[in-house]
């Protein structure tokens, strides 16, 4: 799989290879992926133009009216047989007029072509011999050094992260036996109680050394002080409990041992349970100061990070660029889409009305265009100062007009790929490093999980009491969405209730909604595929309507 944000040749198109990762990731545990993968980009190259491109020129590449039908003739159909081809060499005018020209273009929604544009590339590569290339080395250095140090502090609040969820995790377990002792169950509760007895007599009365009741029981010959303490639960058990009223049976020499030793567990288990729960929650506050702090670290190490990879050249190995030479090699690539409507696949008679008007399909289809511009430049000195010096790029230009007919989801694929290499370690040093904690994190911090099954009544007072311990402003804020919420349900539950037509109204609505089902409707498959066929004649339209309209306001040879 090729390298993420650099391109094999120059001029390959960024929708491509954002479509094959994709189409990579969808078929990974299928077989003949290749074939798959072919005709699914084959689907979306325009083969034909709408009203616009009627008289489509040949001095550029025309939409393939031949798509092969294998994998790697149809990489190189979209790379160098379709869209159409602009070349403008001017080395004594700038070429970022050129850029922002089809930028505006392509996104306004008055003269251009209504598009919303994003960027999926930006690359380049200076020969080693400029004064471009040191200027942008020293740049890049300073950027990787200060985010390194921010780095650093990233990593050990992780690190910290790490040890209270250990922390807490630990808690859980301790306080377990002490939830347990307020079960309904009489086992559960028996069990945990035996448990805090254990764990007194391990931790706590062990202390007293030959005086604790394991030694009195090991050395001493008390045999039945250990089976009696685990026994009984009270002093008065002690004296006065038994059938005949005059305590358990056992002599008073154990009854003298055993008594305080059981009133000093009982108040060690209610003060140990709550010092337990407080220490809990001042460890939870503490998780969420870290967290807060672990955020605040990665927003500030990431446009350090980004820039410095946004800094790093690209390796093209092109004869363009010559070490001794002061020149560099760019490659910018824009993409805008603009969704096509159902109701464009029907024309309806006047005041008529649209029949898929009502039609709600399960994705939305996109026309698309990507332009990719290649610039080998020659950078021009406009100013030095101390901050650094600034250059003006002239140049050759060469521009690919294309087209595609894309859904939701490889339009997605195509906006999310990346305009630097290295952006999953960029993205694993701050984001994730919090991501792969998140639901640990969540289980500590959020208070949803103490009224998210309850019903309504019940939900809306353990809001309320959440809401009364509120820790943030924010927690506030989404603990009062949540209770407003909640009392609509409750209040709307009150209305249909005392409403005696309630019944006949959701009889009226489920034969509503029987009728409506018994209407025929148009299979979505084939809406879709009509839809995508439509953008495909769009999208051919609109890569060559900007690539016309370009030739004719800079005055160049049109057909």
């Amino acid at each position: 799989m090729p390298e993420q944000g650099k391109l094999d040749i120059l001029g390959e198109s960024t929708v491509k290879r954002a479509l094959i990762r994709y189409y990579e990731k969808k078929y990974k545990d299928e077989t003949d992926i290749d074939s798959k993968i072919a005709k699914a980009l084959a689907n979306t190259i325009p083969t034909k133009s709408g009203s616009t491109g009627v008289f489509m020129t040949n001095m550029g590449y025309v939409h393939g009216f031949s798509i092969p039908k294998d994998r790697k003739g149809v990489e190189a159909i979209i790379d160098k047989g379709s869209g159409f081809v602009i070349v403008y060499d001017s080395f004594a005018e700038g070429l970022e007029p050129n850029y922002f020209w089809v930028l505006d273009y392509m996104r306004d929604t008055y003269w251009g072509a209504s598009l919303e544009v994003t960027k999926t590339l930006d690359d380049f590569q200076a020969s080693v011999g400029s004064g471009f290339f040191g200027d942008l080395g020293t740049k890049a250095s300073i950027m990787q050094d200060r985010a390194m140090k921010l780095m650093t502090t990233v990593n050990q609040v992780v690190r910290s992260v790490v040890n209270i969820l250990y922390d807490l995790k630990e808690f859980e377990i301790k306080l377990k036996p002490y939830e347990q002792l307020e079960s309904s169950s009489k086992e559960e509760k028996m069990a945990a109680k035996l448990a805090l007895k254990q764990l007194w007599m391990d931790k706590v009365d062990v202390q007293r050394g030959r005086g604790s009741i394991n030694m009195l029981a090991q050395q001493l010959q008390f045999v039945t002080l250990r089976d009696a303490f685990m026994a009984v639960n009270s002093a008065e058990e002690i004296f006065k409990g038994g059938k005949d009223g005059k305590g358990v049976d056992l002599n008073d020499r154990v009854k003298r041992i055993l008594a305080p030793r059981i009133e000093e567990y009982k108040a060690w288990e209610t003060l140990s349970g709550s010092e337990l729960k407080r220490r809990f929650e001042i460890e939870k506050s503490y998780l969420r100061s870290q967290v807060e702090s672990l955020k605040l670290y990665s927003q500030w190490a990431k446009p350090y990070l980004k820039a410095a990879q946004k800094l790093k050249q690209a390796d093209y190995r092109t004869p363009d660029l010559v070490s001794i030479f002061n020149n560099l090699q760019l490659q910018v690539s824009l993409f805008g889409k603009r969704e096509v409507k159902v109701t464009a696949l029907h024309t309806p008679a006047p005041l008529g009305k649209n029949k898929y008007q009502d039609v709600k399909l399960p994705k939305k289809i996109f026309n698309c265009v990507e332009v990719s511009m290649m610039f080998r430049s020659i950078p021009h000195t406009i100013t030095r100062s101390e901050s650094g010096t600034h250059y003006a790029q002239g140049g050759k230009a060469v521009m690919c007009f294309r087209g595609f007919a894309l859904d939701e989801d490889e339009v997605k694929a195509v906006e999310d790929e990346e305009t630097y290499e290295g952006l999953e370690l960029i993205e694993g040093m701050t984001t994730e490093s919090i991501d792969v904690m998140q639901d640990e994190i969540k289980k500590y911090l959020d208070n949803d999980k103490e009224y998210k099954n309850l019903p309504a009544e019940k939900k809306e007072k353990a809001i309320k009491e959440a809401l009364k311990n509120a820790k943030s402003k924010k927690e506030a804020e989404k603990l009062e969405k949540d209770l407003k919420e909640v009392q609509k349900i409750i209040k709307k539950n009150m209305k249909d209730e005392s409403n005696p037509l309630f019944a006949f109204s959701e009889m009226g609505k489920e034969l509503k909604d029987m009728f409506k089902s018994l209407k025929p409707k148009p299979s979505n498959d084939r809406l879709l595929n009509e839809l995508r066929n439509a953008a495909r004649i769009a999208a051919g339209s609109t890569a060559y309507h900007i690539y016309l309209v370009y030739k004719k306001v800079h005055g160049m040879s049109t057909e």
